[in-house]
């Protein structure tokens, strides 16, 4: 069976098989990202994450926007288990005939999202390669606690940060070539994604389950779910939205749903949080300039969808997925 028949999923699953297990590993392949004890209170957390020139780096993508979405592709893992930044290294394959100056400008790109989330990189490797490939690892302190997607309990709130669908009608602007009304807004959301880090830090002492939406919140949801043993119930007309996207899915000929449910790219935070503990946590993401929306709750089972029009039905367990997926 070629992997084009199985989805990046289905290859993580052979990989699991083997894979993740010594004596100081407290969390596994599955998650966000890992996690290694060490010590009393004390946890590392790790991530890497993969940039391709063919699949991840349009021709629309400024050098700069390439090395700030190298850093925050990475650190949003971090921002999803609550865990603080300590630093990146990245691996680096680059074609031979590339501009000097292209690497001087990604460079830049990455320096100044460092800057922005209180971290640098640290170091890495770089060889020749026929296509841009961009191999990032970060690493993150935790305390005690951390965030994971499971432990989501019936009865929680599930919220998310920001608005939702802005990067994939983006990608659909790319890919189509689309112009709808708030064209730049779309591609500044899809080409420079902005990692949740503060808002995590916040989140680690109160959410009880936690991802970042980089497949589409659909997929998310039920990976929350799945996780804690749970359901969800989903409000369609609570998700927020930039109203633009109205106009992309109408352009692009795909309902709305897709847009907003099955596509991903947008880097927000989908957590759960007991309803005590709300408007604490509003509170202080406002302070931070973020803006958060109840979209629904956990349920004891089933993953279920109201409708604009109220009536409920199921919530297909899908999003982008590398190996199969396309815009």
């Amino acid at each position: 069976m070629r992997l084009s028949q199985l989805g990046e999923r289905k290859i993580i699953e052979l990989f699991a098989r083997r894979l993740g297990a010594c004596e100081d590993l407290v969390l596994g392949i599955g998650d966000d990202a890992c996690v290694f004890r060490l010590g009393p209170g004390d946890h590392l957390v790790v991530t890497t994450d993969l940039l391709t020139e063919k699949a991840h780096i349009p021709k629309e993508m400024t050098p700069r926007q390439i090395g700030m979405m190298a850093v925050n592709v990475n650190l949003s893992d971090l921002a999803a288990m609550g865990a603080k930044p300590l630093g990146l290294v990245f691996s680096f394959g680059l074609p031979p005939d590339l501009e000097a100056r292209v690497v001087e400008e990604m460079a830049e790109g990455m320096e100044e999202a460092c800057k922005e989330h209180g971290t640098c990189t640290a170091g890495g490797d770089t060889k020749e390669h026929r296509e841009m490939v961009i191999a990032g690892t970060a690493f993150g302190r935790a305390g005690e606690r951390y965030l994971t997607r499971g432990g989501a309990r019936a009865g929680d709130l599930l919220c998310v940060t920001g608005t939702i669908g802005s990067a994939a009608a983006g990608f659909y602007c790319i890919t189509k070539g689309l112009t709808p009304e708030g064209r730049e807004r779309f591609l500044k959301a899809a080409l420079e994604p902005r990692a949740r880090v503060k808002e995590g830090l916040v989140l680690v002492h109160h959410a009880s389950a936690c991802t970042d939406i980089t497949d589409g919140l659909a997929w998310s949801l039920h990976e929350v779910a799945r996780r804690s043993g749970k359901g969800f119930l989903v409000y369609e007309d609570r998700v927020p939205i930039d109203e633009g996207i109205r106009g992309v899915a109408r352009e692009a000929g795909v309902p709305m749903r897709e847009v907003v449910f099955h596509k991903g790219g947008d880097y927000e935070l989908l957590f759960a949080i007991p309803p005590a503990a709300l408007e604490m946590v509003m509170g202080s993401l406002r302070d931070l300039g973020t803006k958060v929306t109840v979209i629904g709750e956990v349920t004891p089972k089933g993953g279920r969808i109201v409708a604009p029009d109220g009536r409920e039905g199921e919530l297909e367990a899908r999003g982008y997925e590398s190996f199969v997926s396309r815009f």
